[in-house]
């Protein structure tokens, strides 16, 4: 693989960072160990106050492909947004700083988009989960190799990627730079996480291959993949929602039965969530508020939909089934709080939730 080139990096790597003094080395030293060397990391540090600006400022001493921006207040996606605007590589890729990748990540994702001059490379994931009890759980989600030989055999398998949970995470995946910049893509300021970025790429993408095996490995406490509100999760999940039925309409998918239930699977899987953080056993809203924004999340149009067609992979959304069909809002609360109580802390959904 070639060396590492200032002017013309192969890959940017861009990774916005807070208060990771923790994980924030291993990340940056699992990319210095990559048998492709020719990359760039662009890190953003939010105004930390720990000890992570101190430890990127010594790895960055020793290494000239680290470049490292401080900007105070800012969110995720504005830190994205100021890595990419720094960006001069071939391909890009996000990388968290509570994340690692195996030594040959950018290596197999450069030669798979290399080799067939692929606008978009996609490779498998774990996520571990660390509740705060220490309980730990893990999910690999990867799929059998596949290269799209057309934009119409990507959209017509893209509900596979979807239901897995691995069609909507940035990190794993390989982007042509160009193209970002053609389109004029940026991360969302108003969204928690990347998807709406990944949806935007995915549009008109048309040359695709997915790889096997996973190759890039996150682990997170579970708190902090739940916000603070549980209505705001909602509305941040009825937003999203949106914006993937106006993508599968966009690909004239919008009446396919595979790519419909993996929609709705997909909404009930999170729905559930929602709900459980409602009145869930860590919740300490009264009952009949419990019910009341319960009874208003279910009793929806689209609530409802999802119920009807999807069958989700999770226990607490299974069942739920009934009782969401049924609208019975006391029902959802107390079958919730039982099954939270046996979960704790470790939520049962797909893993883009929580990247």
């Amino acid at each position: 693989m070639p060396h590492y080139t200032p002017t013309s990096p192969v890959v940017s790597v861009l990774m916005a960072v807070h208060d990771a003094e923790k994980t924030v080395r291993r990340a940056v030293e699992s990319l210095q160990n990559q048998t492709l060397a020719n990359f760039e990391l662009i890190v953003v540090d939010r105004g930390s106050a720990d000890g992570t600006t101190r430890a990127l400022d010594a790895l960055a001493e020793r290494d000239m492909r680290l470049e490292l921006l401080r900007a105070e207040r800012c969110g995720r996606q504005e830190a994205l947004n100021l890595a990419l605007a720094r960006a001069r590589g071939t391909y890009l890729t996000v990388m968290d700083a509570d994340a690692w990748a195996d030594p040959t990540l950018l290596a197999r994702l450069v030669g798979a988009a290399d080799q067939g001059a692929l606008e978009l490379v996609v490779g498998g994931f774990s996520l571990a989960l660390v509740s705060g009890s220490g309980r730990v759980t893990q999910s690999d989600v990867s799929s059998a190799p596949m290269r799209y030989p057309t934009q119409h055999d990507f959209r017509a398998d893209a509900w596979r990627l979807l239901a897995s949970g691995q069609l909507l995470p940035t990190g794993g995946k390989l982007f042509s730079r160009s193209r970002v910049e053609e389109l004029g893509l940026r991360f969302s300021p108003a969204r928690g996480t990347d998807h709406s970025f990944v949806m935007d790429y995915l549009a008109d993408v048309e040359r695709v291959a997915v790889l096997e095996g996973v190759g890039y490995h996150v682990m997170r406490p579970v708190s902090t993949t739940r916000r603070t509100a549980a209505l705001e999760n909602y509305a941040v999940l009825e937003e999203e929602h949106a914006e993937l039925l106006a993508l599968f309409r966009h690909w004239g998918l919008d009446g396919d039965a595979a790519s419909v239930e993996a929609l709705q699977g997909r909404y009930l899987e999170q729905l559930v969530e929602c709900v459980d953080e409602v009145c869930g056993w860590r919740s300490r809203l009264p009952s009949s508020e419990q019910r009341r924004i319960v009874a208003k999340m279910i009793d929806t149009d689209r609530a409802q939909l999802a119920a009807s067609v999807a069958h989700p992979q999770g226990n607490a959304a299974r069942s739920l089934l009934a009782p969401i069909r049924a609208r019975n809002a006391a029902l959802v609360c107390v079958q919730t709080r039982l099954v939270s109580l046996f979960r704790r802390g470790v939520a049962d959904l797909a893993p883009d939730a929580f990247i």
